[in-house]
């Protein structure tokens, strides 16, 4: 029996219907792509053609170097725009179109968008939406679709959506590691993907300089609200003296989020001298969705990000002080 949790049905069978119409489609994730984004958009492009629909992935940044062990992952082709010759666009795990770094600018004449994603942020941009919040992943999404349009899941395809899930759930530690996520993931190991490879190329594998550099930015950690919130930073600086990039800095917010008694997390990182990409993530009550927004990003209830055109000091300054509110409103929410 299949795994629970399509809750839309209909929009499913709207997808499928629209990507089984389309003569060719191109597969698009987010900038900055994360395991859920290359996973989703490899899993997908897989799906597509064991369904008989041409496919090719596409992002406006390339596969980060952790990732380029899923299947498929050099038929990635880094664009600032699609062919011409497509008749669909499926846009994966994107809240916004912004998000696809372009890549929507200019769709094909003719072409339908596609938007699958489970971010509750989502602003329903495409032709079609099919938006799960309650998903997990892009990746659980796409296993859905795969039945939807008849298409076999094969090892390869089973190991794309496996480190989608793992990714985005932490490895099924975080609050969206659902019955239907972990019923899934078990139907993608009977279909032949190893967890230990996928977890090996999403955790192992580090170089010298990451541990240093993650040395040098937990230096930087501070705890406020009562140890309700803490943080990380991450300077240029740190960055070119590891001789490393921001995408190097992924999971670094986990080591942060592990401390007792914290529920809310924010890694600060110097994106230039007027940028700072701040990643935050909550447990229990905190909406950390709700905070990102107000300073223009989104994302989930327990992951979110936002970009402030600031510098670094600046922005902390801004978020600390919206942070501890947010942790300060929930307390009192839930106090007698």
């Amino acid at each position: 029996m299949p795994p629970e949790g399509v809750t839309q049905p209909a929009d499913l069978a709207a997808a499928a219907q629209a990507l089984r119409a389309a003569g060719r489609v191109a597969v698009v994730g987010h900038v900055n792509p994360e395991p859920d984004c290359i996973g989703s958009t490899l899993g997908a492009t897989l799906v597509l053609r064991g369904a008989g629909t041409p496919a090719h992935p596409f992002n406006a940044d390339p596969v980060p170097e952790n990732l380029r062990f899923l299947p498929g992952a050099d038929e990635i082709v880094p664009a600032e725009s699609l062919p011409e010759d497509v008749g669909a666009v499926l846009a994966l795990d994107s809240s916004d179109p912004d998000r696809l770094g372009g890549l929507l600018r200019r769709v094909p004449p003719g072409a339908r968008v596609v938007n699958v994603d489970h971010h509750q942020s989502n602003i329903r941009f495409g032709d079609v939406n099919w938006v799960e919040p309650q998903a997990s992943s892009a990746g659980e999404m796409v296993w859905h679709l795969a039945g939807a349009l008849g298409a076999p899941v094969t090892p390869d395809i089973a190991l794309n959506l496996l480190a989608a899930i793992m990714g985005d759930t932490g490895s099924f530690r975080f609050a969206n590691a659902t019955p239907s996520s972990l019923r899934v993931a078990a139907t993608l190991v009977e279909a032949g993907a190893r967890p230990e490879v996928v977890a090996d190329g999403l955790y192992g594998g580090k170089r010298p300089e990451e541990l240093r550099l993650l040395a040098e930015t937990l230096g930087t950690l501070g705890v406020i609200a009562g140890g309700a919130v803490a943080w990380i930073e991450v300077t240029q600086a740190a960055l070119a003296r590891a001789g490393l990039g921001l995408d190097d800095t992924e999971g670094f917010i986990n080591y942060p989020r592990s401390l007792r008694g914290v529920e809310l997390t924010l890694a600060f990182k110097e994106a230039g001298p007027a940028s700072t990409k701040v990643s935050l993530r909550s447990r229990g009550e905190v909406d950390a969705a709700a905070l990102a927004a107000r300073f223009g990003g989104g994302g989930h209830r327990h992951a979110a990000g936002c970009t402030l055109g600031m510098p670094l000091a600046e922005a902390r300054a801004r978020v600390l002080q919206a942070a501890e509110q947010a942790v300060g409103r929930r307390g009192a929410a839930a106090g007698p």
